[in-house]
């Protein structure tokens, strides 16, 4: 009787022992995913300002391209200009 209570006591010291380690690994593992779950808020802000910073870029590469295509065009404009009097001074010097 007393070696049969004695392991009675001893298993339920081994269950206590065992739910009060499963406790702290609940623990654990509830501040892990607390921690994963601030990670992925922060991801996200990141990829949406991210975002931003894209398109804000790309509105500045269009802005440049356009500023590009119409300084062409000036550079044209100013060539042909340049041509037309290289032409009426060579038609005079002639």
């Amino acid at each position: 009787q007393d070696t049969y209570l004695s392991s009675r006591a001893e298993a339920l010291r081994n269950v206590e022992s065992t739910i009060v380690e499963l406790g702290t690994i609940f623990n654990k593992l509830s501040e892990m995913v607390a921690e994963q779950g601030e990670l992925a808020i922060r991801i996200d802000e990141n990829v949406d300002e991210t975002l931003s910073n894209v398109t804000s870029a790309q509105a500045q590469l269009l802005k440049y391209f356009n500023s590009m295509n119409s300084n062409k065009w000036l550079l044209m404009k100013v060539f042909g200009v340049l041509m037309v009097f290289l032409l009426l001074f060579v038609m005079f010097i002639v």
